[in-house]
């Protein structure tokens, strides 16, 4: 039947990898303590589900509380009608710029659309051309890579950075892809980490733009766990805030319902943005990928509920005890982690488990705990990790749950 399908069309008539088939077989044999206590623990997709059930009941309430009129149920404006972006504008101003900030989001700095995914997607349409680089410090989130490049044609070049997103690192990166003829257009990176969960101080901040101002490019910060800080020792500081008033429009943030609310299957992202042609550039894309008038609603509605900090509270409060859990658990057998801020994840180092330091033993490892423990996690290298043997482990689930994934992480053999 492929010979009746496009040249382009082909490309995605394919089998999925190993990894993502990890994910989608967990709807099959889904871990339960009761029902299926040999089941598949999924540790390889961040999601959380540690405040399931208050969650559900908070939006039937909203439910309840929605304004769903007529006007509701029709076509509203591709990047989301003005009262769902002046609800994500109220709600996120704190978390940009601080209640008592000089500058103020409003509904025209922001663009709804169906997921984070596309958010980035359509920043790398809008910023750059097909063979143009985005640089990225590493490591990072592994979806980044098809997210700018898959149909956008942008180029991820990953730049290994420590904690401090030093700035060398990243005029290294500049100079080599500008001597082999390629336009830097962008800096695109998670704050919070996505692996690590490494809350940016400051002056790591700074760094990117810095850089970014000194090479008239663009900075893409991608916020998606700004509200799952849980150590109080760490405080999250937006890329936006930090950018001087002058180069504010070069600066976009994008977010999502998927992580801090648990919405992942609501499919709703956003953009922030002064810039206010990428605004009018996600109104004419987002026509293939708006949201819902039925989900907007509801979700104005959550926005304004007030039960919705405490949840908020509540769920890193359990982020803070299953990370204590999970990462004591993996101490106990000898496995280190990195430190954790915030997000849903640690990375894990096993490389104690591994007899060669290569990449395709990391896989073969990353076999054996899905096939012998029934645990799903990632491999380092899909991150841009530089050492074999790093492994990221969503934690984000019950305690009953993340005991029995140190109980079946404590059976592997070395």
């Amino acid at each position: 039947m492929l010979e009746y399908l496009s040249e382009r069309g082909r490309k995605w008539v394919r089998t999925l990898p190993p990894l993502v088939k990890a994910h989608f077989d967990n709807f099959y044999n889904m871990y339960d303590k009761e029902k299926n206590p040999n089941g598949l623990i999924n540790m390889g997709t961040a999601e959380s589900h540690l405040v399931n059930n208050e969650i559900c009941d908070l939006l039937r309430k909203s439910a309840e509380r929605m304004d769903l009129t007529g006007y509701n149920i029709h076509y509203n404006k591709f990047e989301g009608s003005d009262e769902f972006r002046t609800a994500i504008a109220e709600h996120w101003q704190n978390i940009i710029f601080g209640e008592d900030a000089d500058v103020t989001l409003t509904k025209d700095n922001v663009a709804t659309c169906a997921g984070c995914t596309v958010a980035l997607e359509t920043l790398a349409m809008l910023l750059a051309e097909p063979g143009d680089v985005f640089l990225i410090p590493a490591p990072y989130y592994s979806s980044f890579v098809d997210d700018i490049n898959e149909r956008a044609g942008v180029i991820p070049v990953g730049v290994w950075c420590d904690e401090k997103l030093d700035r060398n690192a990243f005029e290294e990166a500049y100079e080599k892809v500008t001597k082999e003829g390629k336009r830097v257009r962008a800096v695109l990176f998670s704050s919070p980490n996505n692996p690590i969960g490494t809350v940016y101080k400051k002056e790591a901040v700074q760094n990117v733009i810095d850089f970014a101002m000194a090479h008239d490019i663009d900075v893409i910060s991608d916020e998606i766990y700004a509200q799952t800080v849980f150590d109080p020792e760490a405080e999250f500081i937006s890329t936006m805030k930090l950018v001087p008033a002058s180069y504010r429009h070069r600066v976009h943030v994008t977010s999502s319902f998927a992580k801090d609310f648990l919405l992942s299957g609501f499919r709703t992202g956003m953009c922030f943005s002064f810039n206010e042609c990428i605004i009018q550039g996600f109104a004419s894309i987002t026509y293939y990928s708006c949201v819902s008038s039925h989900t907007q609603s509801l979700l104005t509605a959550m926005l304004k509920s007030p039960e919705l900090s405490g949840i908020m509270d509540l769920s890193r409060q359990r982020l803070a005890k299953a990370y204590h859990i999970f990462a004591d658990g993996l101490a106990a057998i000898g496995v280190p982690t990195m430190k954790a801020q915030a997000g849903i994840f640690v990375m894990a180092d096993f490389s104690a488990y591994m007899e060669k330091d290569e990449f395709e033993v990391e896989h073969v490892l990353w076999e054996k705990i899905y096939n012998d423990l029934m645990i799903n996690v990632s491999p380092g290298q899909l991150f841009g990790y530089n050492e074999p043997g790093w492994f990221r482990a969503c934690y984000a689930f019950d305690e009953d749950t993340v005991h029995e994934a140190c109980r079946r992480l404590a059976t592997l053999k070395k």
